[in-house]
């Protein structure tokens, strides 16, 4: 099956927003979407979020400067 993909950069953003615009982003998850979130740290609160909304995860790159995951139903 395939999934639209949205892209969820939120690199330049200072804390709380990253966490803000992937909450919203969940809340509105469909079940053929999936978000990339990119940041430039591992979010550490965004996982718990993940598990609340009853959603995957998938850490894709967790680098110094460059993290990015995929969240999915």
């Amino acid at each position: 099956m395939s999934h639209k993909v949205i892209l969820l950069d939120v690199s330049e953003l200072e804390a709380p927003f990253p966490l803000l615009h992937a909450i919203e982003s969940m809340k509105n998850l469909k079940e053929d979407e999936e978000i990339l979130f990119i940041h430039r740290m591992y979010p550490c609160k965004l996982e718990e979020q993940v598990k609340n909304f009853g959603l995957s995860s998938e850490i894709l790159v967790n680098e110094e400067n460059y993290f990015k995951m995929k969240i999915f139903h």
